[in-house]
């Protein structure tokens, strides 16, 4: 009876020791996928815009919104990816000039989530300015398509654009912006913005989690029209009347504005709202913007 015993408490003893092995050396994204939620905890993801010189310095490009985040109690990491060689101070930043297509941009940024987060189970939002949001927006829509290159899924909780061309820049914009090829690739009508579609992609395949969109333009941007920077159904859009110009959109955290929000298909009156960044806080804090 001993040595029965004995013997069912070795061999539970193995079993035990096998399952507590395969734990041990599964890989990282064999977990669930994370799931939405409200809070302050997610890592935000800045991603700038095009530059005319080729450059920017990351750090003080989101000065003002990394510290407004901050003040407001933001628990997770606020980070920045910027895609120029050019570049400076940037959390993550990969190799290319104003010649790269966006659509490659977008792969490295697509790759470096999901090497970084997606393949450890970590969920992210993003803030987007100007040609950053379509950085952001060809991302997802190419993971989506499972597109040569681009990675099997992403999980991007919410997304917020602030003066992303997403019909396209202006004509005047575009005539000083030349002919260099993420400038082509901004023109209203181009093949790159065709491909995009008409919806922002809320949800992609392979058991991707579904991403909350929300898109702010200006009336007084001047490189977007307010048309332009809400165009392409999102989940909520925001519009401001007057008085916030392009580079103000990611800038300007404070004050009341003039401006309104769509519901469903409805929009509201023009109101008094918060500032742009303050609304890309609340965005990406709530899974329905307010």
């Amino acid at each position: 009876m001993q040595r029965t015993q004995r013997r069912f408490t070795l061999l539970l003893a193995a079993a035990l020791s096998a399952v507590l092995t395969m734990l041990a050396v599964a890989p990282a994204g064999a977990a669930g996928k994370p799931s939405r939620s409200n809070g302050t905890g997610n890592r935000v993801i800045f991603v700038h815009g095009h530059a005319p010189f080729g450059k920017h310095d990351c750090t003080k490009t989101f000065s003002a919104a990394r510290k407004h985040f901050t003040n407001k109690k933001w628990k997770g990491n606020l980070l920045t990816f910027g895609y120029y060689s050019g570049n400076t101070k940037c959390s993550a930043n990969v190799t290319g000039s104003r010649d790269t297509a966006i659509k490659d941009v977008a792969k490295k940024f697509a790759n470096y989530v999901s090497r970084n987060y997606t393949s450890k189970n970590i969920k992210v939002d993003v803030v987007a300015h100007s040609m950053g949001g379509l950085v952001v927006r060809a991302a997802l829509h190419y993971t989506h398509q499972g597109a040569a290159g681009f990675p099997k899924k992403l999980y991007v909780e919410d997304v917020v654009t602030l003066g992303t061309p997403h019909a396209g820049i202006t004509k005047s914009r575009a005539v000083l912006c030349g002919k260099a090829r993420q400038c082509t690739d901004m023109k209203p009508g181009s093949s790159f913005l065709k491909a995009l579609g008409n919806k922002m992609p809320s949800t992609t395949r392979n058991g991707n989690m579904s991403t909350d969109w929300t898109t702010v333009s200006s009336f007084d941007d001047g490189t977007v029209t307010e048309s332009s920077g809400i165009a392409g159904t999102a989940d909520h859009e925001v519009q401001y009347k007057a008085g916030i110009n392009h580079g103000e959109l990611i800038t300007t955290t404070s004050g009341s504005h003039n401006g309104r929000i769509k519901y469903s298909t409805k929009w509201t009156s023009f109101h008094k709202r918060v500032s742009p960044v303050e609304q890309a806080r609340l965005a990406v804090f709530w899974h329905a913007t307010t």
